[in-house]
């Protein structure tokens, strides 16, 4: 049995109980959470996304987009990463940066209706 597979599963674990917290509108704790999962897996491009939504929930911006820049270092394909870049480089007022990022996010998966619904909000400002 592999050594690690006891750290990943409890880091799923706290990934799943992050995104239940951040659904709940505790982002504080969801952090919380998510950090402790990164903690056990530091390989899960979908944790530093969802840290990375944490931060921008908290307007962390910066911090946000670094930390889904760094999903996008573990899955250069993880398209809400993409999509999220977009939304916070969006709020950063990078809006050339934001629609490479959501057309990226686009090229990847052409149906996905978030990134859809940002790039025509991008494309009006």
């Amino acid at each position: 049995m592999n050594e690690h597979a006891p750290n990943k599963q409890q880091a799923i674990f706290w990934l799943a109980y992050s995104q239940r917290l951040s659904t709940a509108i505790r982002y504080v704790e969801a952090l919380a959470a998510v950090e402790r999962a990164i903690t056990l897996d530091e390989t899960s491009a979908e944790a530093w996304y969802v840290k990375g939504t944490c931060l921008a929930m908290l307007a962390r911006y910066d911090e946000a987009e670094a930390d889904f820049e760094y999903a996008l270092k573990l899955n250069s394909l993880y398209v809400p990463a993409w999509d999220a870049k977009a939304w916070v480089l969006g709020i950063l007022g990078k809006k050339e940066e934001a629609l490479a990022a959501v057309d990226r996010a686009l090229e990847l998966d052409p149906d996905y209706f978030e990134a859809q619904r940002r790039k025509k909000r991008l494309q009006v400002f």
